[in-house]
């Protein structure tokens, strides 16, 4: 259960990683195809030096989220095989036998014409 939400936020984080990143304006990026609309929000300096600290920030995070998963993923590795055996046995319960698709037979080919 912890592994999963630290992968959801992990990915949050990438995300606004991503958006912080193509909305820096310094070799045309996402601000420039939007019209220049960071100038509007922000002021003429403001937009990078806002953006520049976010970039931060959110590199930081995913620097420590990246971390946090490895640690995670070694403790799932950790887990007994007789556990895994269980969950394997749980799942094979839950799930229904696929039904065999109904075998539809081709008609016989019809006998050629005998000629005296």
């Amino acid at each position: 259960m912890l592994y999963t939400i630290a992968l959801i936020i992990h990915t949050l984080i990438c995300i606004g990683l991503v958006l912080v990143i193509l909305a820096q304006t310094s070799k045309g990026g996402l601000d420039a195809n939007l019209g220049g609309a960071a100038v509007n929000v922000f002021g003429g300096s403001g937009a990078s030096e806002f953006l520049r600290k976010w970039t931060q920030i959110l590199g930081l995070l995913f620097l420590a989220s990246c971390i946090l998963l490895a640690f995670l993923v070694k403790d799932v590795r950790k887990a007994d095989f007789k556990d895994i055996q269980k969950r394997q046995r749980q799942l094979g319960q839950t799930e229904a036998p696929a039904k065999p698709a109904p075998v539809k037979q081709a008609p016989a080919p019809a006998p050629a014409p005998q000629g005296d």
